[in-house]
């Protein structure tokens, strides 16, 4: 049965022995949950947010974008996008957009009426900074409002007052929140077994928060029994081999 977060931070203020820590554990609840969310890729929180590109729209982060390049709002919550999830279509036909680096996307042509459709992309975070969300921008330029679909994950929204919160966590995996809880209730405290609590370790009965994350990440990405394959960046490799960059000097 999965605990709620009042009844984690309560566990977690108990094994610490620090019964009147109560704002402290909550505030250390959130941030444990939102260190999870923005270090890993939980399918478990992934989301979808579908529109359609903007065609109208001449802006850019100074960079002379012209039409159909964007921007396209991503969500309030957009974080990061999941590998080979950026997807727009046309007639039925789904097709990937494969996310650049600014630098790499601005030293791509930029001229008035040029405009297909997109292969390329990049997402810029800066307006997360002014608490706006972030926006997706495409090369070619778009020539026409072709829905879009965005995989995602998303930054988890705080637990209002943990401590005495019915809401359960997002996070699965509770002992790893007990226990990591506990330990960052033990630094506070300036409780000698916190390094334990904290560690990777798995000694005398005793495991570790990061010996239990370790092993709830390798489960999680465990392919049970499917075949992993080499993925390969479709701008050097396929059919058309002008792609691929010189790795020789032929001297004849």
């Amino acid at each position: 049965m999965a605990q709620s977060a009042q009844t984690i931070c309560t566990l977690a203020r108990q094994i610490a022995k620090c019964p009147q820590y109560t704002t402290q554990s909550g505030q250390l609840l959130n941030m444990i949950l939102q260190e999870l969310a923005q270090d890993y890729d939980f399918d478990t929180i992934r989301k979808t947010h579908s529109s359609t590109f903007v065609t109208s729209s001449v802006s850019g982060p100074g960079n002379q974008y012209i039409a159909g390049c964007g921007p396209n709002p991503m969500p309030a919550d957009f974080l990061r996008a999941e590998n080979n999830e950026v997807i727009w279509y046309l007639q039925g036909v789904r097709y990937v957009i494969v996310i650049l680096d600014q630098a790499e996307f601005d030293r791509l042509t930029q001229t008035s009426g040029f405009n297909s459709y997109p292969t390329v992309g990049y997402i810029d975070m800066a307006p997360v900074a002014d608490s706006l969300p972030p926006n997706l921008y495409v090369w070619p330029p778009a020539s026409g409002a072709y829905s879009f679909t965005v995989r995602y994950f998303p930054q988890k929204d705080d637990i209002v007052t943990p401590e005495s919160s019915s809401t359960i966590p997002w996070f699965p995996n509770q002992t790893y929140l007990i226990t990591r809880l506990a330990g960052e209730l033990m630094r506070i405290t300036n409780d000698d077994r916190a390094q334990a609590y904290l560690g990777d370790n798995e000694e005398n009965g005793m495991i570790g928060a990061g010996a239990i994350l370790s092993k709830y990440l390798k489960m999680k990405d465990d392919p049970e029994g499917r075949v992993e394959t080499v993925k390969l960046d479709r701008r050097r490799f396929g059919r058309n081999f002008s792609n691929l960059p010189d790795t020789k000097l032929v001297g004849w």
